[in-house]
């Protein structure tokens, strides 16, 4: 039976599902108590499998805090020190007196992301190994010194998968599989996707297209996990039981500023919120424990740009007794050709440290969009300045009268500056 919060929940996302802008599994836990769980839409659209709690789905960067988990515990075990340069575990690797594990796990250590570079979504459906990504990014210079300022990046990850292998004997999966999912009876995660598991796509105005294929060895230790909402509640219960108190307290320390917040070890920290989230192609998704209210929140998707995030918060509102809107539909407008042109240009933008290039092209009445990264989409004007874009997450874009453009990226204020 449902309860007076858990009718308020259904009714938010099978808002958001029925406009076309959610499909995927939700839940909601306080403390030990799961208040609402529930799938929406479909797993396979195509054969109309149903997304239920139970379904996995790939989890992106979430996969960053296991990654983090499975080297506390090997510093716990004296396998290592977050501390150590990775030329103790990785030798030979370039810079590697200068950066530390500590540096990779937070992301200042200057290595550029592979994920952003030039030419990735064009070799991203091939199967790679873990050294040919190594390669791929090894000899590029230094974005700063280590340590001296914060930039995202997956390539730092990599490495951290393979400083878990070489010290403990096993793969980097199998290494999960046995410290941190079956101690949890997390059945459903893993490394490769297993029968049942979501379809990626992208959605437009009620219509569905399967995002191009993603090879998941080319997101390994930084992002090729799948779970499932059920799973993710176990974990997030059972941390104190992978890690002692002093390294869940490190996990957690936002020991870098982030766009106002804080970076602990793969995950973000503002105030009492400590947030796990992934974008990946086809999928989004995002886990968020409000430690003053023991309050668990998870949202996990199939569509690519599904307003995740949204959604996430209202859930959080609802459990804590908030304010909350139910979504709208956007409405669309017709704009002049001249209009478009002048948005036309390569514009740089910078998010948890990171810069990335967005390109605006002109493609007959449609202006479109492309992030380095992630695959091109349309703009569609919601009136003469004001745009929206279906990427990782849902995205509006005001073009400002001095060039610049303002974002409101997945419910995070990014500015995009002409080149």
């Amino acid at each position: 039976m449902f309860s007076r919060f858990s009718r308020r929940m259904d009714a938010l996302v099978s808002a958001y599902a029925e406009l076309g802008r959610f499909s995927g599994a939700v839940l909601v836990a306080r403390g030990d108590r799961r208040l609402f769980a529930k799938g929406y839409g479909h797993a396979d659209h195509e054969h109309g499998v149903p997304n239920t709690p139970a379904t996995p789905f790939r989890i992106g960067s979430q996969t960053k805090t296991f990654t983090a988990i499975a080297l506390l515990q090997l510093q716990e075990r004296g396998r290592l020190r977050v501390t150590d340069p990775i030329a103790r575990h990785l030798p030979g690797y370039p810079h590697g007196t200068r950066i530390t594990l500590h540096h990779l796990l937070c992301n200042t250590s200057g290595i550029p992301d592979y994920v952003t570079a030039d030419g990735f979504t064009g070799v991203m459906g091939t199967p790679r190994t873990r050294r040919q990504l190594i390669d791929d990014f090894k000899d590029r210079p230094l974005l700063f010194e280590p340590g001296t300022r914060m930039s995202y990046s997956n390539s730092g990850w990599i490495l951290l998968g393979e400083v878990v292998e070489r010290l403990s004997g096993l793969t980097y999966g199998e290494y999960l599989r046995r410290n941190v999912f079956a101690p949890l009876a997390m059945e459903s995660s893993g490394l490769t996707d297993g029968a049942g598991s979501a379809v990626g796509y992208m959605s437009a105005d009620g219509r569905l297209a399967r995002t191009p294929y993603l090879d998941n060895s080319n997101q390994d230790a930084a992002g090729a996990l799948h779970s499932t909402v059920e799973d993710l509640r176990r974990w997030n219960r059972g941390l104190p039981r992978l890690l002692r108190r002093e390294s869940l307290a490190e996990l957690v320390r936002p020991h870098v500023e982030a766009d106002g917040g804080g970076y602990g070890y793969g995950c973000v920290v503002k105030g009492d919120r400590v947030e796990s989230a992934g974008g990946t192609i086809g999928f989004v998704s995002v886990s968020a424990h409000y430690r003053h209210d023991d309050l668990f929140v998870t949202v996990l998707s199939n569509f690519e740009n599904a307003a995740f995030s949204e959604i996430e918060s209202a859930l959080a509102a609802i459990a804590r007794g908030e304010p909350y809107e139910l979504p709208s539909r956007r409405v669309f407008v017709t704009v002049t050709p001249d209009i478009l042109d002048r948005y036309v240009g390569r514009y740089t933008m910078r998010y948890m440290g990171r810069t990335s290039t967005m390109d605006v092209t002109r493609e007959d009445e449609r202006l479109m969009v492309e992030v380095s990264g992630l695959v091109r989409t349309e703009l569609r004007p919601m009136s003469r300045t004001r745009f929206f874009a279906r990427m990782k997450g849902e995205v509006e874009l005001d073009f400002l009268a001095n060039g610049e453009i303002a974002l409101d990226w997945a419910g995070h204020d990014v500015i995009a500056r002409p080149v």
